[in-house]
């Protein structure tokens, strides 16, 4: 594993060091899923499916959410930044999508499999961009972000949704004692 790399360094002395370094960020949620594997393949359909809160995505729609993202919009936005003059992004509200997507009725194996395809694919394809392309930018919500940006807050966007998977994994009761689990 590379050494940790100093981000304000980074900007100015190695810009590559700190586009890989983001890149890596991105694409570790492909390991982390894999890791999460043996703990979520275990856990019955009520946890996998059920809703926290009405409105709530289950924790396979939101897996679902990632891979969708990672497949379809993001590419596409990434794709727009690249090859248009001014680009202006719309921000986009995935979750509607994801309700009526079906997550629910695949298996949990092959939902993790389409997170872990859809973020290597992209991730390879950010790593093939040379280092002027993320210099590129585009209007998003009124403001002017860079590629480099764009991907920062997709790394944002996936950790919210990684802590709220966690939070219901915490939350799960998923022994028959009256105790927590040990942590």
């Amino acid at each position: 594993m590379p050494d940790t790399i100093d981000i304000a360094d980074a900007k100015a002395d190695d810009p590559e060091a700190l586009r890989d370094a983001l890149v890596e960020q991105f694409a570790h949620l492909a390991d982390e899923v894999t890791a999460l594997r043996t703990v979520v393949d275990g856990l019955p359909d009520a946890i996998l499916e059920g809703r926290p809160e009405e409105g709530a995505l289950s924790m396979k729609e939101l897996y679902g959410a990632i891979a969708r993202l990672d497949a379809e919009v993001r590419p596409a936005q990434i794709d727009r930044l690249l090859q248009e003059d001014t680009p202006a992004l719309s921000p986009v509200d995935v979750e509607a999508d994801v309700f009526e997507d079906g997550w629910n009725e695949q298996p949990m194996a092959a939902i993790l499999d389409q997170v872990k395809a859809a973020r290597r694919a992209l991730a390879e394809h950010l790593r093939a961009l040379p280092l002027g392309a993320w210099h590129r930018t585009a209007t998003l919500q009124d403001e002017t972000v860079s590629l480099f940006a764009l991907v920062y807050r997709m790394t944002q966007d996936d950790f919210h949704r990684l802590r709220d998977l966690g939070y219901r994994l915490h939350g799960a009761h998923l022994s028959d004692r009256d105790e927590p689990l040990p942590t």
